[in-house]
């Protein structure tokens, strides 16, 4: 999935609450597009759309610094009238100006916002969750190519690693130690040796020449990296107190990470756009855990990384006719 805009993330932040809220995630739709009534050719797109029968609700968000105004509260009523639906929700980030909450309640357009929880009203609630990063950790890696001892004369020793990581071969290696170390499903933080061997595809050679095997050892451990709760928000009209709000909403310190709670359900987003682990590492899961029992409604995963080990590891080309030459 390619990587969202903070106001994107916000929508679906937003989408997410609608879901919990409506119950039905048939009914409920990011980024939708409607053919205008008076020209049905023409899509108009849509923040969040509600769908309960024929009735649709309009759902648009903005994500900004400032309060929103009267304007933007107006552009709605149009919009509600011109695409004909029931109900129209304003969600924005910091909130609405006293203006627009008059004129919204007037006109019956729907306000929202996501006030941040002070210290001491964070103090009383129970349900927070714990997010938990897994990855495996190499160290003291060689990568071992295997090639015809006519071969050997043809190979460039300061080039070797460049078109083994090119062809596919470095990240083929961890990849089948990945699958090796399955085995390994403990929460032991020890460490361990490891050692695998695979015969690459047919078509795969260095310098044009085969490469008849494939090895990688070395030692790995599992790593657990906590993931911080950056903020709580509460999601609810802007009259309401943040304590009389349904909807709790967690943000992360991981890229767009949060979980929403209505009551005793959750719904997940899990961003890794901006996972960063050290070198000769990969990532493996997420641990997910609260002090009380809660009930999983969603679990999304977003700019999912690049499977992909970097870092540096010792490099051997050989035969077995001849002696090994190492990097």
């Amino acid at each position: 999935m390619p990587m969202l805009k903070r106001s994107e993330a916000f929508e679906r932040q937003v989408h997410r609450i609608k879901e919990l809220l409506e119950r039905s995630s048939d009914s409920v739709t990011w980024n939708d597009h409607i053919s205008d009534p008076d020209n049905p050719s023409q899509l108009r797109q849509i923040d969040v759309t509600v769908r309960r029968g024929c009735k649709l609700t309009i759902v648009e968000c903005r994500l900004s610094k400032r309060r929103q105004d009267v304007k933007w509260v107006e552009e709605l009523l149009g919009r509600r009238q011109s695409l004909k639906a029931e109900t129209i929700i304003a969600v924005a980030s910091a909130g609405f100006t006293t203006g627009a909450q008059k004129k919204a309640a007037q006109h019956g357009v729907l306000l929202r916002e996501l006030s941040q929880l002070r210290d001491e009203e964070i103090t009383g609630w129970s349900n927070r969750v714990s997010l938990v990063l897994n990855y495996h950790q190499y160290s003291e890696v060689t990568l071992s190519v295997r090639v015809l001892p006519e071969a050997m004369w043809k190979i460039n020793p300061t080039k070797v690693g460049q078109e083994l990581e090119s062809l596919g071969i470095v990240q083929a290696a961890f990849n089948a130690a990945e699958q090796q170390l399955k085995l390994l499903a403990t929460k032991e933080r020890r460490t361990y040796e490891f050692g695998v061997r695979f015969q690459p595809d047919q078509d795969v050679g260095l310098n044009g020449e085969p490469i008849l095997e494939v090895g990688l050892n070395g030692k790995v451990s599992l790593v657990s990296r906590p993931v911080s709760c950056a903020k709580l928000l509460r999601y609810g009209e802007p009259q309401q107190h943040v304590d009389e709000r349904e909807i709790t909403v967690e943000q992360f310190s991981l890229g767009e990470t949060n979980v929403v709670h209505h009551n005793e359900r959750i719904a997940i987003e899990l961003d890794l756009s901006d996972l960063k682990l050290p070198p000769l590492s990969q990532f493996r899961s997420v641990e997910v855990s609260s002090a009380g029992d809660l009930e999983h409604e969603s679990f999304a995963v977003t700019n999912l990384p690049r499977i992909r080990v970097a870092g540096h590891l010792k490099l051997r080309v050989y035969t077995l006719s001849e002696t090994a030459n190492s990097k």
